[in-house]
């Protein structure tokens, strides 16, 4: 037999529906659990197949489910409004469970969901073109607030019911990673290192992003030296949700140090790509300005080269197109 158990959390002992649920995993004999802890036949089972429920206290759950197996258990927990009431069911399929549901006008967009941790995947389809969106669940959750798949999903049914087929790419583009998970990353991986005044070096990083201009130039300052300097790659940063354009912006920024410093310069001045020439100016003013105070003279001439470089090639395309 398989058997799908949802965990349901009740605010109020007499509340007639949950405030969360959530799918658990963990579980090797299902069956066997079931006797075990003397669940009980569900009167609304669907026809044709068993189903099972027991009312139980918090410890229970966590003795029967790990927190490590399950973080959406974890985050309804720790992080969600104090529930009363526990409901565990154990629903009996014929087949694995495919979590999914539909939306937007006469139900033709689809969301399948790959299960319920932060890094699991989210591919939205409709029945008129091939995936246009593929996002890790942590970027539904964030921009809505909520803490489970299922909550994703009622707002994706209850508020998302106007869309259409054309509108996929501006829900893409709603849901992608943004500063706040480049924030995440970058204070995270960056937390502990210096610069080489034994300052940290995540100020750098907001330096550059606190210059820009624009949205897109503040995100690709914030995360312009973490594929040079950390154990990420572009492919990373594009499974996590972040655009392909900003990607592929931080592709010109990353310096490969088999090609010359201002071969790499150069490159980034002819992409044509205005927001990583904007960025790579920004980088190089901070660079200058530390390097100055901290005395680092080999490192000013390097940037001062570069940042003279740009300023000629910006100037010259200008008299060009007079």
């Amino acid at each position: 037999m398989i058997y799908d158990f949802i965990a349901e959390f009740f605010r109020d002992t007499n509340d007639a529906s949950a405030t969360y649920r959530t799918h658990l995993r963990g579980i090797h004999d299902a069956e066997s659990l079931i006797k075990r802890i003397g669940m009980v036949e569900d009167p609304e089972s669907t026809s044709g197949l068993i189903d099972y429920l027991k009312e139980m206290h918090q410890c229970e759950l966590t003795e029967l489910f790990t927190l490590k197996e399950n973080p959406e258990l974890a985050d309804i927990i720790f992080e969600g409004d104090g529930c009363r009431r526990i409901v565990l069911h154990a629903y009996e399929l014929e087949a694995e469970p495919e979590i999914r549901c539909s939306f937007g006008v006469e139900d033709a967009i689809w969301a399948t969901f790959s299960g319920n941790r932060a890094d699991s995947r989210v591919r939205i389809t409709s029945m008129y073109q091939k995936p246009v969106i593929d996002l890790p669940l942590r970027c539904f959750k964030e921009k809505m607030g909520v803490l489970t798949l299922f909550e994703v999903m009622q707002r994706l049914e209850k508020e998302y019911s106007h869309i259409v087929d054309e509108d996929l790419n501006n829900l893409r583009r709603e849901f992608e990673s943004g500063l706040k998970r480049a924030i995440d990353i970058v204070s995270h991986e960056f937390a502990d290192d210096p610069d080489l005044d034994g300052n940290p070096q995540l100020l750098h990083m907001t330096a550059v992003s606190s210059a820009g201009k624009n949205d897109d130039e503040r995100l690709v300052g914030l995360l312009h030296d973490l594929v040079e300097d950390k154990d990420w790659t572009f492919d990373d940063l594009l499974r996590d949700g972040f655009p392909k354009h900003i990607v592929d912006t931080l592709r010109l920024l990353t310096h490969d140090k088999e090609i010359p410093y201002m071969d790499y310069v150069r490159n980034i001045c002819e992409s044509g790509n205005k927001v990583a020439l904007a960025v790579k100016i920004n980088d190089l003013n901070h660079n200058l300005k530390r390097g100055r105070a901290g005395g680092h003279w080999q490192h000013v001439a390097k940037h001062e080269k570069a940042l003279a470089f740009i300023q000629e090639f910006i100037e010259k395309q200008m008299k060009d197109e007079q």
